[in-house]
């Protein structure tokens, strides 16, 4: 088992070549999988493109180095491949606000540990200074800003390839069934659909965080990864400063820097 923030700056290298190929940059997460695809690697030649690893590639994950058999595992990151288009969703996990299917905050995702597989099985979660272990059973949906849990007490709901009819009434065994009691049997049932639930939920949530960032002031300067400012120290939260904390991936952020 292993914490993101053990696996990012590892020097990969190449076995049968014997040789450091760079270093882990990124973990590339699969949301949808719940699970880690690949490490984008730094080879100190970003002009030519996006490198990624897959992770069924890696040989080994040690403390010093992830080992992989030949430097030709080692992919470039193409438009539109899977890879490109997993960056593009950049479901990085950690920094994500943990909430309820009710809408409950539980905390920010410090953490995430991942075994052997590249499998997600656990998320730390901080809150009011205090850290503890979420199961990744627990966890319904990876999103961007947000990761949607189960209650404690609530169990996670489990997709079928093949949907059953609806379980029958129990009757006692000396109680006739009625002709009405079979005719209601045999109603249709409406489909849930979790996955419309989770979108709302998130929705509602997104809504209910910039209604209340707006005309806050932040405590500190934000930045894009590609160094456009998103906001000044100081500066009031408008829809405008919004926008660009959302589409820069830094709406989680500026949620925790307002005063």
């Amino acid at each position: 088992m292993k914490k993101s923030c053990e696996i990012i700056g590892l020097t990969v290298v190449s076995i049968q070549e014997g040789k450091e190929l760079g270093t882990v940059n990124q973990l590339v997460i699969d949301a949808a999988a719940g699970r880690v695809a690949a490490l984008l690697i730094d080879d100190g030649k970003w002009y030519l493109g996006a490198k990624a690893l897959p992770f069924s590639a890696i040989s080994g994950l040690g403390e010093y180095a992830v080992t992989i058999n030949t430097e030709a595992d080692i992919m470039s990151v193409t438009p539109s491949s899977t890879f490109d288009n997993l960056l593009f969703q950049n479901a990085n996990v950690v920094g994500a606000l943990a909430l309820t299917r009710v809408g409950n905050i539980s905390g920010t995702v410090a953490e995430i540990v991942i075994d052997a597989d590249g499998k997600i099985v656990e998320c730390l979660i901080e809150e009011a200074g205090e850290t503890r272990s979420l199961s990744a059973q627990r966890v319904i949906t990876y999103g961007k800003d947000v990761l949607i849990i189960s209650a404690e007490n609530e169990l996670q709901p489990v997709r079928l390839e093949t949907v059953s009819s609806a379980p029958s009434p129990v009757f006692d065994a000396l109680t006739p069934i009625s002709e009405e009691t079979v005719q209601n049997l045999e109603v249709d049932q409406e489909p849930v659909e979790p996955a419309q639930e989770t979108d709302d939920l998130a929705k509602m949530f997104e809504e209910k965080q910039r209604k209340y960032l707006l005309g806050k002031t932040s405590s500190r300067r934000i930045e894009a990864e590609s160094g456009v400012v998103v906001i000044e120290q100081g500066e009031e939260i408008t829809e405008a400063v919004l926008q660009k904390a959302k589409l820069a991936g830094k709406f989680v952020e500026l949620s925790m820097s307002i005063s």
